[in-house]
């Protein structure tokens, strides 16, 4: 698998987030998982957008004319269409290695994503307490996370960050799980008080 390197080329509008995705942002992709320069934040609907592209994108080469278009397509655009952020996602063996990080400190509002448990074999290097803090938009890891656990997370968090009606049905959903059987990775998903 190639590792992947991925990071804002151009920002063509306004990008309206609460941290503004700016040059040069970006995060690494190696074996699966995901290491933010600095430990974020990365715009969660940039990064809902990229996602799909990662597993090909690590198993293809670049540039090739025989490969259907994922190989030849090196650029993902925010979904906002004032944003106009556009990331460039280039296979790169030269990934440095992440540095410590502490995330900003949780503060009311905003969503932990923990590793409760895990009831298989996670062959990503996951660990039980791998968290991520989401903030608004905003999203920082304090270690290398996987990126199909992450997925498997992303599109409730924008319904987890607003009020919600005592019968909806994620209302006293807190779990979810990493979409591979055999991991069996469990992640808890709190709001901050």
């Amino acid at each position: 698998m190639h590792e992947l390197r991925i990071e804002v080329e151009r920002v063509d509008g306004t990008c309206t987030g609460p941290v503004p995705m700016t040059l040069g942002r970006g995060f690494s992709v190696r074996n699966g998982c995901l290491v933010f320069r600095g430990g974020g934040p990365i715009c969660l609907f940039a990064l809902q957008s990229i996602l799909p592209m990662i597993p090909a994108k690590e198993r293809l080469a670049d540039g090739d004319p025989a490969a259907d278009w994922i190989g030849r397509v090196q650029h993902v655009q925010c979904p906002d269409p004032d944003g106009g952020v556009v990331w460039r996602i280039e296979q790169d063996s030269a990934i440095e290695e992440p540095g410590s990080y502490d995330p900003p400190a949780p503060e009311p509002g905003d969503l932990l994503i923990e590793v409760e448990r895990i009831d298989g074999r996670c062959v990503e290097g996951t660990q039980v307490g791998d968290r991520v803090l989401v903030r608004e938009s905003s999203i920082y890891l304090a270690q290398p996370f996987c990126l199909y656990a992450l997925a498997a997370v992303l599109p409730i968090l924008p319904a987890k960050e607003r009020a919600r009606d005592g019968g909806d049905w994620m209302f006293g959903t807190n779990h979810v799980a990493c979409p591979d059987p055999l991991g069996k990775v469990i992640l808890r998903i709190e709001t901050v008080t």
